[in-house]
């Protein structure tokens, strides 16, 4: 695949060629300038019309189209109420999906650029930054300082190689830490706060599925879309296991949790009663972990700075999640495990607390005891749980359906789900995630889930969105799907970009076909 044919989404954000450009991009104004006309002008080769006028402020948006590009006229006026901007953004991202690119003239600023990016903008222009440099204005990496030299030329180059880390970003899938690290603007964290809080239902449709880590660094990392897409699932599809404990547990800093010292110890305590209990990881900013999802994305992808303190809003997100959990999933007994810094969970339910150094021999025998009385009698957990649960957590509960019969087997070190001895799923520990097996794609085929629709012909590494018919609307970047073509299943893989993205754009690949 050449490189100008690849197209890279993350969440609204786009990187692409077009024309002889990469996006996103800051336009130099000469370019523009030198094709103006007295009543036209051009942005990469789309005409305008020079004479538009329109109010100095209105609080709508106010845009033209022309070719492949939509102009925001009045982004000027819209910035200095963020939420005008990102509403206007979201609604021409929903409106008209890839298949335009969005310009923002007279915005430049390389502090508000990557957020603006994340929203949904493709183009900008250099007006800001040769009014900036004028007055004196120098951009560093630690904000905006005063100077008395001519700093047009360090500017741009500031706020190119900010566009460059932004392009390095979509195509890498951290572009979500980037915008969270690059904090040197109030107003550019008021309008991150803005799409999460308030078009979160629209952003997590396009948002990826997985993204290499998570550094969950910032308090806005608590309201990152697959972090809240997660607890929105335990909080109201997750089901227990039929059992009658639960045993809530402390996280720890390596991943998954039953690998480091401290689980190993405590787990090694209490192994034989553990096919009577379900085990809880309480942590942030995730939340809530049942024990079979602690090797899943976003459980195993996440680091954060451990201190022993909470911020009030991580307490607050942690004791609302665990009492709608316990409200929905009852138990008999309930056991916290925890240091003494998590004993504000107590609140959350009727909880027998044990709290202090959970790795004292002291701590760990009144563990061990509380157990001994509380399985007596208890019934087991299905050995089919953790993977059940599993599945149902990646693809949705719907697929609980279609799993009856399922085994579990291992070769080459790798969990595979089968069926009459047929691999339906393979799990990918590195992904934190199941890949679709050929053998198991008639379920989505008959669920209508997951679908990829071609034309005719035999994928082979790539389905390029030009080949691509339909694409079912539950797809998002990072999704296992199939591959069919009248009903047909042609093959199974991996998607590189959002249904939205595949349907819309008519060049780069859609799928990677496994």
């Amino acid at each position: 695949m050449e490189k100008k044919d690849n197209v890279f989404t993350f969440g609204n954000a786009l990187s692409l060629y077009y024309k002889d450009y990469e996006t996103p991009l800051i336009i130099n104004t000469d370019d523009i300038n030198q094709f103006k006309r007295s009543d036209k002008f051009y942005v990469l080769g789309n005409e305008f019309n020079a004479e538009i006028k329109y109010p100095y402020f209105m609080s709508s948006l106010y845009c033209i189209e022309s070719g492949d590009i939509v102009m925001v006229y009045n982004a000027v006026e819209l910035i200095q109420r963020p939420r005008l901007i990102i509403k206007a953004l979201m609604a021409l991202r929903k409106k008209y999906g890839f298949s335009k690119l969005i310009y923002l003239p007279g915005i430049g600023d390389p502090y508000i650029i990557p957020v603006l990016v994340y929203a949904g903008a493709d183009l900008f222009d250099d007006t800001y930054i040769k009014e900036e440099s004028i007055n004196n204005i120098k951009y560093t990496m630690m904000g905006k300082t005063k100077s008395s030299d001519n700093n047009i030329n360090d500017n741009l180059k500031f706020a190119n190689d900010i566009i460059s880390l932004l392009r390095s970003s979509i195509k890498t899938g951290t572009l979500r830490e980037f915008v969270e690290k690059f904090q040197y603007s109030s107003r550019a964290i008021e309008m991150l706060r803005i799409i999460d809080n308030d078009y979160f239902s629209d952003y997590s449709m396009v948002f990826p599925v997985y993204t290499p880590y998570i550094k969950a660094n910032t308090i806005e990392s608590l309201n990152r879309p697959d972090i809240v897409s997660y607890r929105n699932y335990i909080k109201n599809d997750y089901s227990k296991p039929d059992v009658e404990n639960l045993l809530i547990l402390p996280c720890s800093a390596k991943k998954p949790y039953s690998k480091s010292k401290s689980h190993k110890k405590i787990l090694s305590r209490i192994e034989k009663y553990r096919k009577y209990i379900h085990e809880l990881i309480v942590t942030s900013p995730v939340g809530l972990v049942p024990r079979e999802l602690e090797s899943m994305y976003p459980a195993a992808f996440y680091d954060i700075p451990v201190i022993g303190l909470w911020y009030e809003d991580e307490k607050k997100m942690i004791n609302d999640l665990l009492k709608s959990y316990l409200s929905k999933n009852r138990y008999k007994n309930i056991i916290a495990y925890i240091d003494e810094d998590l004993n504000f969970i107590k609140s959350s339910g009727n909880i027998i607390l044990i709290e202090g150094n959970i790795l004292s021999e002291e701590k760990l025998s009144e563990l061990e005891s509380t157990l001994r009385d509380l399985t007596i009698n208890s019934p087991k957990m299905d050995h089919l749980f953790n993977y059940k649960s599993m599945l149902s957590y990646q693809f949705g509960t719907w697929i609980k359906d279609y799993l009856d019969d399922i085994k579990i087997s291992r070769s080459y070190n790798m969990d595979m789900v089968t069926r009459n001895g047929r691999a339906l799923f393979v799990f990918n520990e590195k992904l934190g995630r199941f890949t679709i097996n050929r053998n198991g794609a008639g379920i989505f085929l008959n669920a209508g889930k997951k679908i990829v629709y071609i034309d005719d012909f035999k994928p082979t590494s790539y389905v390029f969105n030009a080949g691509i018919k339909d694409a079912t609307d539950d797809i998002k970047p990072g999704d296992e799907v199939i591959i069919v073509h009248n009903n047909e299943i042609r093959g199974v893989g991996t998607a590189l970009i959002s249904y939205r993205a595949m349907i819309d754009l008519d060049h780069g690949a859609g799928v990677k076909v496994r």
